[in-house]
Order: structure tokens, then C-alpha cells, then sequence
């Protein structure tokens, strides 16, 4: 296991963490020597300490990683050494079914600070998996914490009125895609569902700007590609029920 230790910068608080990263790879974790293995990447983000708060975040963080790598699996694996392990057995339980056709599974995560201030912390885990087909899957996530108690915010309990952002952003998008307010919200293309503009699952946070990521066929097409908002801090903290500079 790879450690790189980080110095974790801070905005008008005492508060200080220190990261590791962890590399995982599948033949660190298996004997991939005399059998075929599917190919993983994994590197995230862990604080160093021990207590109830660093704990909690880092369990948080594993958790996104583990949903990432849950491949058809009506349960997520608790860890992400089990997560890896059964994301390999799925590729290997498959290539036995079907040896001439199976094309070998991949996975890589990584896991990045992107911002932290007194009360939030906002890391960046870009993934993608590759489980056949026509394509692989890339995807990003922000996993937003509340540094008091080490759980991840729910979008909802980042703003002080959730539609009333919704309202402003859905303004913004309309100007910079060039949709008339007159206009269906899909009417230059995208789906939102039931024809009604909403916000991503994916809101981050870095120095200077809130980021609004819609993932690959979230409102649109795989070949269109994902859409990044990103919203000046200055001009949109008063909606915020947290500290975000």
C-alpha cells in the first residue's frame, strides 16, 4: 500500500488534517498470478488520526468508493479491500461463463482535496469502470463533510432554501445553453426528467467557485459528454447554510 502524505491547507479556522493517499491495486490484494484478475486503480484520500471525527470521515469517504465499485451487487461490501475483491469475482465469475467473449473488467478511482473551510470539507473522487459493452463509465463525485461531526452533508442541508438555488441556477443554465425562458428546459436537447430543470447530484466546492457536475446521461447523452457549472463563491454564498469561504 502506497502512502502520500498531505498538508491539508485551511481558510480562517484552526482546524488541520492531514492526509494520506492509499494505493490499492487488485494484485496487491489477491494472488493474481496464476489467474486472470480484472484491472484496478484505486487511490483515496485518508486523514491521519484515530479518533471519533477522522474515523468518520474517512469511513465516509471509503463508502463512495465501495458504491462505485458495487458492479451488480444487491449489497455494497463494508470495506474497500472486500469491495475490490468482489468487484474481481464478478469479472472472473463471468469470463467463466462466457471465456471467449468476456473482455477483462476495469476500474480506477482517484481521490483529491478540493476544498476545505472551517466546518466543510470537499474532496473530489473521478472515477471510471468498465464492465463490457460499448464503453466504460467516468463519473464524478464530491463528497462534501461536515468537519463537527465527520458525516457527509445531504445537497439539501448545504443551502439555506434548496429551491431557491434550484431557481437561480436553472437561470443561469438557460442563458448559457440559450434556452428562452419560454421555452421547455429540454428544448434544445437535454432531458431533464419530467421536463423540469434540477440540480445535480454532484455539487462541489474549490477556492473560488461552486461546482455543479452533471455525470454522463444524467441530462444528456454518453457522446454530448458531462456538463460543469461553475458559480462564482461571491455571488452565491448568501444562499449557503455553510461557511463555503
Amino acid at each position: 500500500m502506497l502512502l502520500i502524505f498531505w498538508g491539508l491547507y485551511s481558510c480562517d479556522t484552526k482546524e488541520s488534517f492531514t492526509f494520506e493517499k492509499q494505493n490499492f491495486t487488485v494484485d496487491t490484494l489477491l494472488d493474481c498470478k496464476n489467474v486472470d484478475c480484472a484491472s484496478l486503480e484505486i487511490n483515496v484520500l485518508k486523514i491521519v488520526g484515530d479518533n471519533l471525527i477522522t474515523t468518520t470521515i474517512n469511513k465516509e469517504i471509503e463508502n463512495v468508493a465501495c458504491s462505485i465499485l458495487n458492479v451488480g451487487e444487491d449489497v455494497s461490501a463494508p470495506t474497500l479491500n472486500e469491495a475490490i475483491s468482489q468487484f474481481n469475482s464478478s469479472y472472473q465469475n463471468i469470463s467463466e461463463e462466457f471465456p471467449e467473449e468476456i473482455v477483462p473488467y476495469e476500474a480506477t478511482i482517484d481521490c483529491e482535496l478540493s476544498f476545505q473551510c472551517q466546518g466543510l470539507l470537499s474532496i473530489i473522487m473521478d472515477s471510471y469502470i468498465f464492465t463490457g459493452g460499448a464503453h466504460g463509465n467516468g463519473t464524478v463525485s464530491y463528497i462534501n463533510i461536515d468537519t463537527k461531526t465527520g458525516k457527509r452533508f445531504s445537497n439539501k442541508a448545504l443551502f439555506k432554501n434548496y429551491n431557491e438555488f434550484e431557481h437561480y441556477v436553472e437561470k443561469v443554465f438557460r442563458t448559457q445553453y440559450k434556452i428562452p425562458e419560454n421555452e421547455s428546459i429540454n428544448s434544445t436537447g437535454f432531458f431533464f426528467e419530467n421536463d423540469t430543470f434540477s440540480l445535480p447530484s454532484t455539487i462541489g466546492f474549490t477556492d473560488k467557485e461552486v461546482v455543479l457536475y452533471y455525470n454522463q446521461y444524467e441530462i444528456n447523452s454518453y457522446a454530448e459528454g458531462p456538463i460543469e457549472l461553475k458559480l462564482n463563491k461571491e455571488e452565491v454564498a448568501s444562499f449557503f447554510a455553510v461557511k463555503i469561504f
